[in-house]
């Protein structure tokens, strides 16, 4: 019996600033340049914004008294000269509002606007047309009285 040999498909690390969405629990982790990012801007809570014209998600730095802020946790290495690890936020709620397809883990290219003081992030619009359900038409169904009748 000729066996075939599981090749290992590994995905490399990136150096760029980097977030995943995870599928289903809607989970937005951070890699650690993007996580680098937030502990140099002092980001601790952020709100989620989006820019449904063009598919674009804003991370925009906020307060913890702001009730629409979603907390960020930074993970820290354990050898502090190594700085941060990674971090991570939950987004399910944003994620289902804004009718984005969670049904498998996606990684994204983050980047800091210094003028709009906004994380950046654009989604691909292929990531929301599977949310959108179809029509359909019923036959028959019961016919309600005219007033009067």
């Amino acid at each position: 019996m000729p066996w075939d040999v599981f090749v290992k498909q590994s995905r490399t690390r990136s150096t760029s600033p980097m977030i995943t969405i995870g599928k289903k629990l809607g989970r937005v982790a951070l890699n650690r340049a993007a996580a680098g990012l937030f502990e140099r801007e002092n980001v601790d809570f952020v709100l989620f914004m989006f820019d449904k014209a063009v598919y674009k998600m804003g991370l925009k730095p906020a307060s913890k008294k702001d009730a629409r802020a979603f907390a960020v946790r930074l993970v820290h290495s354990k050898d502090k000269d190594k700085g941060v690890a990674g971090g991570a936020l939950s987004g399910v709620t944003f994620l289902q509002h804004i009718g984005y397809d969670l049904s498998t883990s996606q990684q994204y290219p983050i980047k800091w606007d210094s003028d709009e003081n906004i994380f950046e992030v654009q989604l691909p619009e292929e990531r929301f047309r599977a949310q959108q359900k179809p029509l359909t038409a019923v036959e028959g169904g019961k016919r309600h009285a005219k007033a009067g009748d």
